[in-house]
């Protein structure tokens, strides 16, 4: 179902698409697909989750860089929920140790960043089976939450990919039709190259403390 308002990211952002995967009287959940600048040709997809405190509230927010990078992080996700081909980790990875981590796999650190999905099994002293998509960014020696995806159940995933890949595949769709057209990409890499990417996380950068909310916390 397409969204019927415009979802309450920056209001810098142009809105492209959005799709909500739910909305109630305080959660909202949705994957958009936008542009920084409207005259801009390259568009990115995030889904966020938004509390309603007096106001929405960003909560999560997760970037999709690419559709490779999405296939990428889905894959490392549906391994994570059938417990096949991921060993447990032993990576000290930088959560709150209010979670016990099950297993975990990085997929990129690089440049001052860090990416790593994580299997959790312990929120507190109540078992569970949540998988976490993580952004970190080093900042005078310590990882800094960036970004945040949490998928509860795996239930839930499969509702929810068939909504975020509704969007993701939109972009893909328009990234096509512009190079048959003859024209050039800047997000012309290859699977391995969007593990990296340093220039799209030197942008990211630039555009944290401007679009991304103050939440420094693990």
């Amino acid at each position: 179902m397409v969204s019927g308002s415009r979802p309450p990211i920056h209001e810098s952002l142009h809105v492209v698409n959005s799709e909500d995967i739910y909305q109630n009287e305080d959660w909202w959940k949705s994957a958009v697909r936008y542009r920084f600048n409207q005259d801009e040709e390259h568009d990115e997809v995030a889904v966020y989750m938004w509390h309603n405190d007096d106001g929405w509230t960003r909560k999560n927010k997760y970037v999709i860089k690419t559709p490779e990078a999405w296939e990428a992080d889905k894959t490392i996700i549906n391994q994570l929920f059938s417990d096949s081909s991921i060993t447990a980790s032993v990576e000290d990875f930088p959560v709150s140790d209010y979670y016990e981590i099950a297993t975990g796999e990085t997929v990129f650190q690089s440049d001052g960043w860090w990416k790593a999905i994580l299997k959790i099994s312990k929120k507190g002293s109540y078992e569970t089976e949540e998988v976490m998509v993580y952004l970190w960014q080093e900042v005078d020696g310590d990882w800094r939450r960036r970004q945040k995806f949490t998928i509860k159940s795996e239930e839930r995933w499969r509702k929810e990919v068939d909504v975020i890949e509704s969007i993701v595949d939109t972009t893909a769709t328009r990234d096509t039709d512009h190079l048959e057209n003859g024209a050039s990409s800047t997000d012309d890499v290859s699977e391995d190259d969007s593990y990296t990417q340093p220039d799209e996380f030197k942008r990211l950068s630039r555009e944290l403390e401007k679009h991304l909310s103050e939440d420094t916390s693990r």
